[in-house]
């Protein structure tokens, strides 16, 4: 008779409307993963593959809008119709040439004098690093004696663009070598060198090149090996200045 009663009350209860809030809630049971198979495989990988292309389309009709665009603006530049502007950074890496002349006074007295010029090209890898290697050929006035030298200079240098323009720091060695054989020259002069100057960029060439050209500063300071200058001691300073034109590509 209990069991009957209990069966009957559970039957009606079951049928009664649901209060919200007072709902028995039922819990759905976890779904399983598909399998991995070869062909879930290539299907995900097609998916992500196709998504990747679609961002890579993207990005490469980006370039290629941005690109248009400034050739039309150069086109329209050339008619005169609208003004340049400031000419964007050059771009890296870059291969620099230049010639110039070279002006030095020596701190002694009585003074040290040489004029010569120089030759040479610059690797710039990455903003700022940049190596040098130069030759130059100059004449060597000291008192009443004048000897020719020839020297070979590789630096280190610190650049840094600008549009239009570029700043650098330097630093590096020189070996002078005199020409002259005499037994009162030293058989060569060992020196190095700190310094810094500009780089303007007169006509851009290319897409990333320039021709312009340099001014710099530099502090010497010589010693020698061999021979006996008796006029000349060592160590000794000097101040220099180099300039010419220039070009990037």
């Amino acid at each position: 008779m209990a069991l009957a009663l209990l069966s009957v009350t559970g039957a009606a209860s079951a049928q009664l409307p649901c209060i919200p809030g007072f709902c028995p809630q039922t819990v759905a049971a976890p779904q399983r993963p598909p399998p991995h198979t070869p062909q879930l495989e290539q299907a995900t990988r097609a998916r992500y593959e196709a998504e990747a292309r679609v961002k890579l389309e993207a990005e490469a009709r980006q370039e290629a809008e941005s690109e248009v665009h400034e050739e039309r603006r150069r086109a329209w530049i050339a008619r005169g119709v609208v003004p340049p502007p400031l000419p964007p950074p050059i771009k890296l890496p870059m291969v620099e040439v230049f010639v110039g002349a070279r002006q030095l006074i020596g701190t002694l007295k009585p003074s040290l004098f040489q004029i010569g010029v120089t030759a040479g090209a610059r690797l710039r890898l990455r903003e700022p690093l940049a190596f040098e290697l130069s030759t130059s050929y100059g004449v060597f006035d000291f008192r009443d004696d004048t000897i020719r030298v020839t020297a070979i200079q590789p630096s280190v240098l610190l650049m840094w663009r600008n549009p239009g323009l570029d700043g650098y720091l330097r630093s590096g060695f020189e070996v002078t070598i005199p020409i002259r054989d005499m037994p009162d020259v030293p058989d060569v002069f060992l020196g190095a060198h700190l310094g810094g100057g500009f780089q303007f960029h007169a006509v851009r060439i290319g897409r990333g090149g320039f021709v312009g050209g340099f001014l710099e500063a530099r502090l010497h300071l010589r010693g020698d090996v061999g021979g006996e200058l008796v006029n000349l001691p060592t160590p000794h300073g000097a101040i220099e200045m180099v300039f010419g034109p220039s070009m990037g590509f």
